[in-house]
């Protein structure tokens, strides 16, 4: 049973229940409820009997990790956002995802564990804003999500690391957002990108080399992959906090003091010369291991 179905359930026998054995009907129905699924039941019917109902003016952000992680980052986020006012965060993840998984076309389990959860959290609470952190392979499921799921949308886009090619079509699925509604921060000392881009297909290098594009606000900061989470940076508080907030971009200085791209990365992150000097270096070692 998956939460919706709990939500869905629950609405259902507290609706079409007189009140006078509603409690008893719903209780009859918590004993048929999955363990896992206890303290949610049991936090709906709080909710209920307290009076609460689905606030039009609360937000759900959604965190997405990346690859041979269980997403420990969340905690962080989870901790300095839900200070806001009438803000939820729920981090979405699924089975390990090595890195032959990342390289293979075989990708498709965990896209469709986070698009399940998505639409299982839009049913619990359907009159919130929803928005997105992604990072790394995050990004990428977030991205074949968009392209794929046209009831999934989001108020607000966070990337980090991101994997996702520089020609993705954002126009087409950022219909009704406002402007400077999707920030994209790039790392600019964050190879995993580049290596994504050139060792296997469908990724792109726009967590090293941004978008640049007019549908995404692209940041440059003097980062690795994961440095966003360091608590040194606090990039958490000082850069997503306000944006999530109130829509605020705060600019990064080092968007004007960053350094030029090399031509070994720029070559690297060529979509066809990359992956051509790549398979070419394989190829090369093969045979020359076969004949010496």
């Amino acid at each position: 049973m998956r939460p919706a179905e709990v939500f869905e359930l629950f609405n259902e026998t507290w609706e079409n229940t007189i009140p006078e054995k509603r409690l008893r009907q719903i209780q009859l129905v918590r004993e048929r409820i999955p363990a896992e699924h206890g303290e949610l039941f049991d936090s709906m019917l709080d909710a209920k009997l307290s009076g609460v109902q689905d606030n039009p003016e609360a937000t759900v952000v959604l965190l997405i990790h990346g690859i041979q992680t269980d997403g420990a980052w969340h905690k962080l986020v989870e901790k300095e956002l839900c200070s806001l006012p009438n803000t939820n965060v729920h981090g979405l993840g699924y089975n390990f995802v090595s890195a032959f998984q990342l390289a293979s076309p075989i990708r498709g389990t965990p896209i469709k564990k986070v698009t399940q959860d998505i639409r299982d959290a839009r049913s619990m609470e359907p009159n919130a804003k929803f928005m997105v952190i992604a990072h790394s392979f995050g990004s990428y499921i977030l991205s074949r999500i968009l392209a794929t799921a046209p009831d999934i949308n989001f108020s607000r886009i966070v990337l980090c690391g991101c994997i996702i090619p520089a020609d993705y079509p954002w126009g087409l699925y950022t219909k009704g957002m406002d402007k400077n509604s999707v920030l994209n921060d790039v790392g600019t000392r964050d190879f995993y990108p580049v290596l994504a881009t050139f060792s296997s297909f469908g990724y792109g290098s726009s967590g090293r080399k941004g978008f640049q594009a007019p549908h995404v606000k692209d940041r440059f900061f003097d980062y690795g992959h994961s440095d966003f989470f360091e608590p040194k940076n606090n990039h958490i508080s000082t850069y997503w906090k306000p944006f999530i907030a109130t829509g605020e971009v705060i600019d990064s200085a080092w968007d004007q003091d960053r350094p030029k791209l090399t031509n070994r990365i720029n070559l690297l992150t060529h979509p066809y010369i990359g992956r051509s000097l790549f398979y070419g270096a394989i190829l090369i070692g093969v045979a020359a291991s076969y004949f010496w």
